[in-house]
């Protein structure tokens, strides 16, 4: 007698496997394959420079180390989703060339004016937006959010830490002074009769701000299902950490205040962070759980239809889009290295050097060709000093997030003044800005940059021109002139010396 075995089948694991096999009937041909092939080839070589740059920048700042996780992390999330996805017949859309154009200009200027966040922003617009055009509007609204999350691999939100900086000594002073704890606050300094404090960058609190944004909208995607509650949840966990780094920084300055500067000084203070950055995370994914639907709505039953439809006019002008681009970005880049060496009418101060300098902020420059500072003497007396940094546009930058005024290490800034100081001889209205040093030292500044014979009070406004430069073929040297005097001195008296004379590089 014989007995017949039987074989037990897994649904689930019957589900994937017909998954599997639906998707390699809807993309299983080799037009298909190629295709899908072809245009991602295209986005890596086209975006090349600003994988190499992002992924430099991910590996080298601790704030931006999600970055490795964020692209695969898509995926996985369509991986989840694939059942309405490929529930859905694919379409070469027209629709996709609304952003995949864009995109690709906003990269070329990027190189050309060498702004890393437009090439990192078109590199990561570009990718969803070419999976948009291969399979089509209803299936990308599936994978909307997939698509979207892509996003978050551009390191973007350095530029906060001024803003978080301010709200977390705004905010640390008010409780501090709600406490009944004795303080004197200049600038970024925050004194108490234990000792001095000061809200630097680390403190801002940046890189939980875009964790916490980051893992709030992950987790409002995969565990809620209310569009309200979603929204609510990402809001709260873009207010909770910064409220979060408040309390820290005046949990630290209160620690350093009952243990006579014993505990909470140095590196604890950082350490301190981090396990409160723990807790932090913990509290928000906490208070979403309690928001977290109880029951979730039956999911009906998914007809897979594998097909997939090919706008062979569409296709080919993408390629082509991808592959002009290319080309015109080829030019940019030769056309970078070229800088103008005409002579330039750059804006020197007539002026005897003085033996003291009067005030010095200590500048900060990325890779200048050159570099002077100068006291400024008026009348016989040192009122003051000029700082003078020249770029030639290869291998350094003009507009530029590492070139700095002065040295964080040595002042903080107050304020910026609402008035501005008229220079007829630039042309311009200058801002003032006022600063402060840990002993109390006040100090304020002025500031102008020059492009060739082109003078400019905003950073915008030269870089913009630098852009216009780059994409025409026409690179030309520049310079910033930074002119400091103490707090109680005129700045128009340095500045009144100004003469413009032929230099060059």
């Amino acid at each position: 007698m014989t007995r017949k075995s039987e074989v037990m089948s897994d649904p689930k694991n019957t589900n994937n496997n017909a998954s599997a096999l639906e998707f390699k009937a809807k993309v299983g041909r080799p037009l298909h394959l190629l295709s899908i092939l072809l245009v991602l080839i295209l986005w890596c070589f086209f975006c090349w420079q600003g994988l190499v740059t992002v992924v430099d920048i991910w590996w080298g700042n601790e704030i931006f180390n999600h970055g490795f996780f964020v692209v695969p992390g898509a995926f996985y999330l369509i991986y989840l989703n694939r059942k309405q996805f490929l529930s859905v017949p694919w379409k070469t859309s027209w629709y996709a060339f609304v952003v995949i154009i864009p995109s690709l200009l906003v990269y070329v200027i990027g190189v050309a004016g060498d702004v890393q966040l437009f090439l990192h922003a078109a590199t990561f617009t570009l990718l969803p937006s070419l999976i948009w055009f291969i399979v089509g509007d209803k299936a990308a609204r599936t994978i909307l959010f997939p698509l979207c999350f892509m996003f978050f691999s551009v390191p973007v939100g350095e530029q906060l830490i001024p803003y978080l900086q301010e709200i977390a000594a705004d905010g640390s002073v008010a409780l501090l002074k709600l406490t009944g704890i004795p303080l004197f606050r200049s600038g970024l300094y925050i004194e108490i009769p234990q000792g001095r404090f000061l809200v630097a960058e680390a403190c801002s609190g940046v890189s939980f701000f875009i964790v916490s944004f980051v893992i709030g909208s992950l987790y409002s995607y995969l565990n809620l299902v209310s569009s309200k509650r979603q929204i609510t949840f990402v809001a709260i966990s873009l207010v909770f950490p910064i409220m979060a780094n408040v309390l820290r920084v005046y949990g630290i300055i209160l620690i350093a205040y009952w243990t006579d500067m014993e505990y909470a000084a140095g590196a604890d203070h950082l350490i301190y962070g981090w396990f409160f950055f723990a807790f932090v995370i913990v509290c928000l994914l906490g208070i979403g759980e309690l928001m977290r639907e109880k029951n979730s709505p039956a999911q009906s039953e998914i007809q897979l239809s594998p097909s997939w439809q090919i706008n062979k006019a569409a296709f080919f002008c993408c390629v082509l889009l991808i592959v002009s681009s290319s080309a015109w970005l080829y030019q940019v880049k030769q056309a970078s290295d070229n800088v103008s060496n005409l002579t330039s009418s750059f804006v020197s101060i007539n002026t005897s050097q003085c033996d003291n300098i009067a005030v010095d902020l200590k500048p900060e420059f990325d890779n200048p060709n050159s570099v002077s500072k100068t006291g400024i003497l008026v009348d016989g007396q040192c009122v003051g000093t000029i700082y003078e940094a020249w770029f030639s546009g290869v291998e350094n930058e003009l507009i530029s997030d590492i070139n700095r005024a002065y040295s964080q290490d040595s002042w903080s800034l107050i304020s910026k003044e609402d008035s501005t100081v008229e220079v007829s001889r630039l042309g311009l209205s200058l801002p003032t800005f006022l600063l402060s040093s840990p002993s109390g030292d006040k100090v304020k500044y002025t500031l102008w940059f020059e492009l060739g014979n082109s003078r400019f009070a905003s950073k915008i406004d030269t870089k913009l021109q630098e852009i216009t430069d780059a994409l025409f073929g026409k690179r030309r040297q520049g310079k910033i002139t930074i002119v400091a005097t103490p707090f109680d001195s005129d700045l128009n008296k340095p500045l009144s010396k100004l003469m413009v004379e032929d230099s060059q590089l």
